[in-house]
């Protein structure tokens, strides 16, 4: 009789164990494929914060020194930072700079007020691994978007400006394009996955 009873009860440990099996394999696959999406989504992101960081590094530097002589008093900057200047106007052919338009004045005003305090915001954020970095990257790409946009819209369809302004200015529209795509794709995020069939054995060790 005992014996009838055991052999009765041996069949469902058998089912439950391949069932078990199975189940552990359909963990393991997906916790597979969400590593490798998330390698390569942690590629993408270091890539991004590189060249954000490099854009945002040249643009807080160089916005005080250089670029604000565009539309503050000349004398107030140190003689060799002037001269800076001139060469670069001189060896690029920047009539931009030389000539000043208003709307070129225009575009730095808001890169002294707006673009320069976001961009060090980004230094500080990518750093320290601030969540709120990708919202300051999306902001500074937007603003140095549209700027280049007027910019490269003058310097392409003026006729005045050389090979080496135009590649010279380039450069700062992909910034704006890799600002602005690192502000809108979601962090690399590591996957629950592996606590959920930690905690799937252990509730099998305790049954």
């Amino acid at each position: 009789m005992f014996s009838y009873f055991s052999s009765s009860f041996s069949l469902p440990v058998t089912h439950s164990k391949s069932q078990n099996s199975k189940i552990n394999i359909n963990i393991k696959e997906p916790h597979l494929s969400s590593k490798i999406s998330n390698f390569k989504m942690g590629a993408i992101s270091l890539l991004l914060d590189t060249v954000v960081f490099i854009f945002s590094l040249v643009i807080a530097i160089a916005t005080p020194l250089l670029d604000s002589q565009s539309c503050l008093p000349s004398h107030i900057f140190p003689a060799p930072l002037v001269d800076l200047k001139k060469w670069y106007a001189d060896l690029y052919g920047d009539y931009l700079v030389t000539e000043k338009p208003h709307f070129f004045v225009g575009l730095i005003w808001v890169e002294i007020f707006f673009l320069w305090p976001v961009c060090v915001a980004n230094l500080y954020g990518i750093v320290k691994g601030r969540g709120w970095s990708r919202t300051t990257s999306l902001m500074a790409g937007v603003c140095a978007g549209t700027s280049m946009a007027a910019i490269m819209a003058e310097v392409l369809r003026s006729g005045r400006a050389s090979d080496k302004l135009i590649q010279m200015y380039s450069p700062f529209g992909a910034f704006a394009v890799c600002a602005i795509l690192r502000g809108l794709l979601p962090r690399p995020r590591k996957t629950s996955l592996p606590s959920a069939s930690h905690g799937y054995s252990a509730r099998k060790k305790r049954a």
